[in-house]
């Protein structure tokens, strides 16, 4: 009997879903609401009518993980193509390339919204859609697959007097609805927050607004994009950190990032350590700060004033006419009863999952992407829906819902005490313990025997050199096991060890080309 799945949204987590299920033998159908795949990542113009806006995506965004981190395991991003840190543009096109090159298109229904996916008997479920033409449509499934990400339903707290700030003539909107800085022109500006929209947000406009004020309440330590050329990621190195206890890879990185940028603004310096929060990365924002277009203030807003803002430090900002609020979003998913995956004891944005994909009372229901990993979400999401598939054929055999559920509960506990009060921190992982953990239930895990079996001495030896002293590529996760690529993944570790700008070689280019839509083929499209 074929096994079939509901795949949720064509954004990157819902392709490599739709990818993972063909090629394990489960028949995907990827609902996707919008008529174009890259979710997120696929700018849009909000609509000339309500004003809304589907992505959070702004036109200047650039990408904070390099190419040779972000890319699919086993679809490389050549350097001669994609530049180091890819623009929303160049993230798209590599979606687009993805799926053409696997075959997925005839897998996607778009315009296709999910309207409720209700559990019925022996772990199905019953998944409800509506077409842009107003017909509904129930289907049963095996499993679903949830691949909507976190970044769609704006958090903005409930400040007291935002009414007359409006009423006076000021606006308020969440990042979700930033787009470009051109309303912004000679205006007089407050960013709240230091996140990577505030940070983003506060530089771009602050050439062209009147005045640019940054609020934070804790502050941050600020990652470079590039240190002496090569992307920040060369620090983040396997064999680094299985060596450096955690206290000394903090003191590390924050004197490496020091020399780099200069020291932090005194507004700006937070009481934690830099891995106690999820980084925020802005090459430009201390040279803003130091030239004056950018100003922080190290407080809360209190309320709003009918001509600006006052701070939980006594001061009082005015005037203002614009304010961007970078305050987050709310974990929420319309279609599904909250109690299916929220965490019913803490506040709000945790989740309760085991390994952050599935919950413990639902185990054909799985998160893909729900996570805000220290790197890259793509192989990040890619690995899960590894997982999730090998958890469907019963090749990854989960405990019981009670211990699934003292594993979450520890994970939370573990994440309460590792990181800063905050809702951004409910879903994050560390990519490389995490990536070890699920490739480690994969049987696909990473160590040192496994490279001189696979590949003999010497070959051997080269790879495991570049894997545990190059950048944290996604390539290493396709050497082993089930699913591996290990001359694919051999060439493309090898490659990204000799240099971030080194292009794929021409053996590299054909071993690709041996999996062009492989299964696609099979299937007879």
């Amino acid at each position: 009997m074929t096994i079939r799945a509901a795949i949720i949204g064509a954004g990157i987590s819902g392709l490599v879903s739709t990818k993972q299920c063909l090629e394990d033998n489960i028949e995907p159908v990827c609902f996707e609401a919008q008529g174009h795949i890259g979710g997120q990542w696929r700018y849009t113009e909000p609509d000339p009518q309500t004003g809304e806006v589907v992505s959070s995506i702004y036109r200047s965004i650039v990408i904070n993980t390099s190419t040779n981190v972000m890319n699919m395991s086993d679809f490389p991003m050549d350097p001669k193509i994609y530049p180091t840190f890819p623009h929303h543009r160049h993230v798209q096109k590599y979606f687009e390339a993805y799926a053409e090159f696997f075959g997925l298109y005839p897998f996607i229904r778009f315009r296709h919204r999910v309207l409720s996916i209700t559990p019925i008997h022996d772990n199905k479920w019953l998944v409800q859609t509506r077409q842009d033409d107003g017909i509904i449509t129930e289907e049963v499934f095996d499993a679903v697959f949830v691949c909507t990400g976190h970044h769609s339903t704006p958090n903005i707290p409930d400040w007291e007097g935002v009414e007359d700030f409006k009423m006076n003539g000021g606006e308020l909107i969440h990042s979700h609805s930033y787009r470009d800085p051109a309303p912004y022109i000679g205006e007089n500006v407050a960013v709240v927050g230091i996140g990577n929209s505030g940070v983003d947000i506060s530089s771009d406009l602050s050439t062209i607004a009147n005045d640019l004020h940054l609020i934070t309440r804790s502050g941050a330590w600020v990652f470079p994009r590039l240190i002496c050329g090569q992307a920040y990621e060369t620090l983040i190195r396997r064999a680094f950190m299985a060596i450096l206890p955690r206290f000394f890879a903090a003191l590390f990185l924050q004197f490496v990032f020091t020399v780099t940028l200069g020291s932090i603004p005194p507004a700006l310096k937070p009481k934690h350590d830099i891995l106690q929060a999820h980084p925020t990365i802005r090459s430009d924002l201390f040279e803003r700060i130091r030239t004056g277009t950018i100003k922080p203030h190290r407080a809360e807003i209190s309320r709003f004033t009918d001509r600006g803002i006052e701070l939980t430090n006594g001061e009082r900002i005015e005037p203002l006419s614009k304010v961007v609020a970078c305050t987050g979003y709310k974990v929420t998913f319309p279609f599904l009863a909250d109690e299916i995956y929220m965490s019913q004891n803490d506040t709000t944005n945790w989740v309760n999952l085991h390994r952050m994909v599935t919950p413990p009372k639902y185990p054909t229901l799985f998160f893909i992407g729900l996570v805000q990993p220290l790197g890259a979400i793509m192989p990040t999401s890619e690995l899960q829906s590894r997982w999730a598939t090998s958890v469907i054929h019963g090749e990854i055999s989960l405990p019981p819902a009670e211990e699934m559920q003292k594993l979450a509960d520890q994970y939370k506990d573990n994440l309460k005490k590792r990181y800063v009060a905050s809702a951004r921190h409910t879903i994050q992982v560390d990519y490389l313990p995490y990536m070890d953990s699920l490739s480690n239930d994969l049987g696909t895990g990473i160590t040192p025997w496994r490279f001189i079996k696979t590949f003999g001495l010497i070959k051997g030896f080269n790879v495991m050199k570049a894997v545990y002293l190059g950048m944290p590529g996604s390539a290493q996760f396709r050497l082993f096991g089930k699913g591996a690529k290990p001359e694919l993944a051999r060439l493309g570790s090898e490659r990204i060890y000799m240099g971030q700008d080194v292009v794929m070689s021409e053996q590299e280019k054909e071993e690709l080309e041996k999996f062009r839509k492989v299964k696609a083929k099979v299937i007879g499209i």
